[in-house]
């Protein structure tokens, strides 16, 4: 067995450690060297299939003076959806107070607050659901920066309420107009960054918001569909349609299933697409017609 393949001290095998740890459990130089381990930063090594959260525990160890994780890397702790350009966001992003100096360390984006709004987030420290949105104002447009606060809502991580609150302390900063524009339009309910854009269109073209997330039931009652959005009042329902809907063979066909059920009790059906909302002024056209025909 080489020395880069003798196995780690189990307390080591799992997590970040730093080298001066595992030199007094007896592991040597060459161990430290070997394929399966990562050195994030100086003096620090970890699992080199090591995901976020186990490169910002290496972090904390390299440094552990008062800092806490910001912005995307905040963002994708959460569990907030981005765009993609930003979920493969290499960088950690981390935050200091206004009388600390923010780490110079190599793939780390330091930035300074001068009011901290932080938390503890499975063992990390990280900015507020709140204040994480508020920091992505700067990097998302509108539809999507709507998305992750209707996100951060339907999981139960933040309210309205503290949402206005972060933007109204946020006096003077980067995003905070864009904050401010994207506040009317968050909903709870909405299910995916596609159904929360499809909501901001129509909201753009003036039309009246629907219901998010409506039951459909039959006339004895019994369920029949849970739809996207729906406008009860003229029986229309938009659903969105992601990729998963056109290669998935059984879905596909108890999709076609359920859009019968639905038309056999009087509603109709408009199933949007990504291409829709790219160039969304014939399905805008098309939701108008359908809102202006009623339906006996």
């Amino acid at each position: 067995m080489g020395r880069h393949s003798v196995p780690l001290p189990r307390e080591l095998s799992s997590a970040p450690f730093r080298v001066v740890d595992a030199a007094r459990s007896g592991v040597g130089a060459g161990r430290l060297r070997g394929p399966d381990l990562a050195r994030p930063v100086r003096g620090v090594r970890m699992p080199a299939n090591g995901d976020l959260t186990t490169r910002c525990r290496a972090l904390l160890l390299h440094r552990r003076t008062d800092m806490w994780f910001s912005h995307i890397t905040a963002a994708r702790l959460w569990g907030i959806p981005l765009p993609r350009h930003l979920e493969g966001e290499e960088r950690i992003h981390v935050t200091v107070p206004s009388t600390a100096r923010a780490p110079q360390i190599a793939g780390v984006v330091g930035h300074v607050a001068t009011t901290p709004e932080r938390t503890i987030y499975r063992g990390l420290p990280l900015s507020t659901p709140a204040q994480t949105w508020l920091e992505l104002a700067p990097a998302l447009p509108r539809d999507r920066l709507i998305a992750a606060a209707d996100y951060l809502l339907g999981a139960s991580l933040t309210t309205t309420e503290k949402l206005q609150a972060a933007v109204d302390s946020a006096h003077g900063r980067r995003g905070i107009a864009a904050a401010r524009l994207a506040l009317p339009l968050i909903r709870q309910g909405a299910e995916s960054p596609a159904e929360s854009a499809l909501r901001v269109l129509l909201h753009d073209a003036g039309i009246a918001p629907p219901e998010l997330n409506y039951r459909i039931h039959a006339r004895d009652g019994g369920f029949v569909a849970r739809v996207d959005l729906a406008y009860p009042d003229q029986r229309l329902v938009l659903e969105y349609e992601g990729d998963h809907h056109r290669v998935d063979a059984d879905q596909w066909h108890k999709d076609i299933r359920r859009q019968g059920r639905l038309e056999d009790l009087g509603w109709r059906v408009i199933r949007v697409t990504a291409a829709d909302l790219a160039s969304p002024g014939p399905l805008i056209a098309r939701v108008m017609h359908a809102l202006a025909t009623t339906r006996d």
